[in-house]
């Protein structure tokens, strides 16, 4: 069983029924739904497809939806693109209907007033387009426009994406359009809000507010980490949600992309340690949007990320728009799988160790750690974990064990929950109210899976079901 779980974003590479479902077949954990493309009545469409396929695989898929935030980008063009050369000018405008080779629309048209209220400020600043492929300087700025020049040119698409390295855009942090985003999300299913360009850990907090005032309070939040101001306050970002995303596109852009490695290992360390999970994310197999297989520089950094401890990895547009997206998926499925069998963990280990997650509950957090040693010292094949709620399945992947974690939930919505933490296999159960019953019950539907056997050493999590108050209590060593 691969531990290390996979998102794919879906678009209109893989938006059918058939599509998804070779998709899910081939390993997909979790589906994203960016907020950034796309119009209600055509995700309408695709949600209901990726719940059809979904139900019919039988597997449990988390659906992730993943906000704007308080980003800038593009507008739209008449054709779909502009080539833009260098040189020549081009501007970005407050309303302009339709883009052209003269310029374009700006999602944020209040910039154009902040930019002209900076005056002399403003000129010379450079905005990076399309995840810094195309560079603009700022040559002058009227009440309308953002008059620019192009320093490095190549084709703009639409709605591409508009960073300022280094500068700081006072945006709300929710904006009416993500109130309406995030609204249209949960009401269709999603589990989980990736929020977008967060800066500081208040922004998480908003965020964690609309979302319970919507009453979705089991909803969870990861937090992407894509700009300086998130980095510096990332101890404090991790401590409020629930995951956390290594988003490289905007950081490599927002932050000299030399440090995006050390970036990158410290905050799944940091996550890994405080019991959370971490998606590492952008470009992981970008040459499969054209090509039917990986270069050999993309094999490595999947692997690496692996080796590093990251919950999971995720495809962009190498599924939503790529020629590729099943393939994608399996090669993702099998470099995760053979890195998985290298044992390169030794070092999380220590670090986890040393630096580990304080939980609130002692005997479960010791029971889980026990559990772990018990499972290697016996050669157990899974540990079997009865998670009402996820929170001991969770607590008990916090340290790594080398075997899969089977967790029997009785709700649908934590096994969906599930599906972003590292090493889980989540299967439904029903109530049980003795301890006997949890513990058969347990073994049976760890057989159902074909992760383990007749035969194997199994480690048992369950509770005393016959006190009212009981959490995870017990631990067992059976042989199936």
């Amino acid at each position: 069983m691969r531990k290390t779980k996979i998102v794919c974003t879906i678009g209109p590479a893989c938006d059918s029924k058939e599509m998804m479902r070779k998709m899910i077949d081939a390993g997909m954990n979790v589906a994203r739904i960016n907020m950034s493309h796309g119009v209600y009545d055509q995700l309408e469409v695709t949600i209901k497809n990726l719940k059809e396929a979904i139900a019919e695989s039988g597997q449990n898929v988390a659906i992730l939806l993943d906000t704007k935030g308080p980003e800038v980008r593009v507008g739209t063009f008449k054709d779909g693109s502009v080539e833009l050369s260098e040189g020549a000018e081009f501007s970005l405008f407050k309303n302009k209907e339709e883009g052209d080779e003269t310029g374009v629309s700006l999602s944020f048209p209040k910039l154009v007033d902040i930019f002209e209220s900076e005056g002399q400020k403003a000129i010379g600043r450079e905005l990076l387009l399309d995840d810094g492929i195309i560079s603009l300087v700022v040559k002058s700025v009227n009440p309308e426009s953002i008059v620019c020049t192009v320093n490095k040119g190549g084709v703009l698409k639409n709605r591409k994406s508009i960073n300022i390295p280094g500068y700081f855009i006072n945006m709300p942090y929710v904006s009416a359009q993500d109130r309406k985003d995030i609204e249209f999300g949960l009401n269709h299913g999603a589990t989980v809000v990736a929020a977008s360009f967060v800066r500081n850990h208040d922004d998480v907090r908003t965020l964690r507010d609309f979302i319970d005032s919507l009453g979705y309070e089991y909803v969870e939040i990861i937090a992407k980490i894509e700009n300086q101001s998130g980095v510096d306050d990332m101890d404090a970002i991790i401590d409020y949600a629930d995951g956390i995303m290594v988003a490289r596109g905007d950081m490599g852009v927002e932050i000299p992309f030399i440090k995006l490695p050390e970036i990158q290992k410290t905050i799944i360390r940091k996550v890994v340690s405080r019991g959370k999970y971490v998606i590492t994310a952008t470009q992981m197999l970008e040459s499969m949007t054209t090509a039917p297989r990986p270069t050999r520089a993309e094999i490595s950094d999947v692997a690496n990320a692996v080796y590093d401890g990251t919950s999971a990895v995720m495809l962009s547009a190498e599924s939503a728009a790529g020629k590729y997206p099943i393939e994608s998926v399996k090669a993702l499925d099998a470099i995760c799988s053979e890195a998985e069998e290298n044992g390169e963990f030794t070092a999380l280990h220590e670090y986890v160790e040393e630096h580990g997650m304080k939980d609130t509950n002692p005997i479960r957090s010791s029971i889980c750690k026990a559990a772990k040693n018990i499972a290697q010292a016996v050669g157990a094949k899974a540990i079997i974990v009865e998670s009402a709620t996820g929170r001991v399945a969770r607590a008990m992947v916090h340290y790594r064990p080398d075997c899969p974690v089977i967790a029997v939930a009785t709700s649908q919505l934590v096994c969906r929950k599930l599906c972003l933490n590292w090493g889980v296999m989540a299967v439904m159960g029903e109530e049980k109210r003795t301890s006997d019953s949890i513990t058969k019950q347990a073994m049976e539907k760890a057989l159902s899976t074909g992760v383990v056997k007749k035969g194997d050493t199994v480690v048992v999590l369950s509770s005393n079901k016959t006190c009212p108050t009981s959490s995870t209590d017990s631990l067992n060593v059976r042989i199936l």
